[in-house]
């Protein structure tokens, strides 16, 4: 069975964007053990490339893979309510959101700067729909970004501040000891990991399917597509963004071991909680940040680099109109050369 050539370059492109999610979001799992030096810098990163193949098998595995799950999960789930759309339409539209979600990672890695994959994804496939004529799922976009983005940070701010706040009483009361500390933050580096793995291998995947289910492809590639995600994104975490393992791990505040475990322990209950429980997808890398941040404010305000949180802030802020409007390009220039 023959592969249409754009359908071929956006399946490979998916790969890619897995691999490009993996180097950008390692630091999530490994920013912080790596600074408190609760693991070597290559143990760590060893560590969590192996726990992101195993949470992204786990997450494929634990949904059930169809069109109407594909098509959902980027934010266009209203094609598959019987509105005939054409093919080659629909193909570009998630090459533009693709190509926004690969460019994003690579610009934000380049500013060492934490940001959502999900979010750039969803914002690329509406600035790609509306120029080509098609309205994009947009009450499951608010649901599934701006809800995470306005409440999840939140949570594990507060969730790593009042953990931060009961460690910090258990440690001078001397029924806790920093060595305890140091294998504890290994396990939520290591939950921290399987968490990023089992949610953002979903994106390529999804991708995957939503371009079968428009273009045809062998059912090998199928079968072998959810192995191939898992490796990319192994692959791409043992390379490591250091540029973003330096800004969560060094510039944001002067973080300990306790700051850590806390920050971590809060992210990886917070993605359970919310992406498994409720379905929707958590940024990890809004959320370790914003653990990070809630951790270091419990020693007090001046423990947090405000220049630097508010560049984080600035980025997250930034993340959907930036993307929203480099699909409408991509997507205006495909219009424009091609005639789509």
């Amino acid at each position: 069975m023959a592969v249409e050539p754009l359908a071929a370059v956006i399946t490979l492109l998916a790969v890619l964007l897995a691999y490009v999610n993996g180097f950008h979001d390692a630091s999530n799992a490994v920013s912080t053990t790596i600074t408190t030096r609760a693991l070597r810098e290559r143990t760590a990163l060893g560590m969590a490339a192996l726990l992101n193949l195993f949470g992204a098998l786990l997450g494929i595995g634990l949904v059930t893979i169809s069109s109407t799950w594909a098509f959902e999960r980027m934010g266009l789930g209203h094609i598959t309510a019987g509105v005939d759309t054409p093919g080659p339409v629909l193909l570009w539209i998630i090459l533009a959101g693709v190509l926004v979600t690969i460019l994003w990672d690579l610009i934000t890695w380049w500013m060492g700067m934490p940001s959502s994959s999900w979010h750039a994804l969803f914002a690329g496939v509406g600035g790609a729909s509306l120029v080509l004529g098609w309205d994009a799922d947009w009450p499951t976009i608010a649901r599934s970004s701006l809800l995470p983005t306005a409440f999840a940070p939140l949570l594990g701010a507060a969730a790593a501040y009042a953990t931060m706040q009961l460690i910090s009483r258990m440690l001078t009361s001397d029924r806790l000891r920093s060595g305890h500390l140091r294998f504890a933050q290994t396990v939520s580096a290591g939950l921290v990991a399987t968490a990023h793995g089992l949610q953002d291998a979903l994106i390529p995947m999804a991708v995957i399917v939503a371009v079968a289910t428009t273009s045809p492809m062998p059912g090998a590639v199928l079968a072998s597509a959810p192995y191939t995600v898992a490796v990319a994104i192994a692959l791409g975490t043992l390379m490591g963004g250091h540029r973003i393992i330096r800004t969560l791990g060094s510039r944001l505040t002067d973080l300990t071991t306790p700051q850590g475990f806390s920050a971590e322990a809060a992210t990886a209950t917070l993605m359970g909680l919310v992406s498994l429980g409720m379905g929707l997808p958590v940024s990890s890398s809004h959320s370790i940040a914003a653990g990070i941040m809630g951790a270091g404010l419990a020693r007090g305000p001046r423990a947090l680099r405000l220049p630097v949180v508010r560049r984080i802030l600035a980025v997250w802020l930034a993340t959907p109109f930036a993307c929203f409007g480099m699909g409408l390009i991509i997507a205006r220039l495909a219009q424009t050369s091609i005639g789509i």
